[in-house]
């Protein structure tokens, strides 16, 4: 039980930087967070479906590693193609990554009851059919 609640604020945690994104508002002098029918279905969608939908949809998170392995060691498949070769191959993976992570946060976020209720219906109905 103690495990499954870390878990869950670890992955409330992971959302908060989409949370300040989607729902700030800068005015002249000052940062808010107006009170919205929007403001209400992204809040509840964070706290209640993207914990769940992070932990169902986990494999949208891991790091797919597209280069050639060979006993473990991985090279890219264009670096032997040009004379030159540099080695920031590993900062924009970094980067690339992080944004792909914000962007599939962004996702659930926006769509979480959406995708949270589609896929308890589909639970629903695979568990009546059997």
């Amino acid at each position: 039980m103690g495990k499954r609640v870390l878990r869950y604020l670890m992955f409330l945690l992971y959302g908060i930087v989409v949370m300040a994104i989607l729902l700030a508002w800068s005015t002249k002098n000052d940062w808010m967070v107006p009170i919205t029918p929007y403001t209400v279905w992204i809040f509840f969608s964070w706290l209640l479906c993207y914990p769940w939908l992070r932990g169902k949809l986990g494999y949208l998170f891991v790091k797919h590693n597209k280069g050639r392995t060979s006993n473990g060691i991985t090279a890219s498949p264009w670096q032997y193609s040009i004379g030159s070769t540099r080695s920031i191959g590993e900062i924009f993976s970094l980067i690339y990554v992080l944004c792909e992570h914000l962007v599939m946060s962004f996702l659930l976020i926006l769509f979480g009851l959406l995708v949270t209720c589609t896929l308890l219906l589909i639970m629903l109905f695979k568990k009546s059919r059997s």
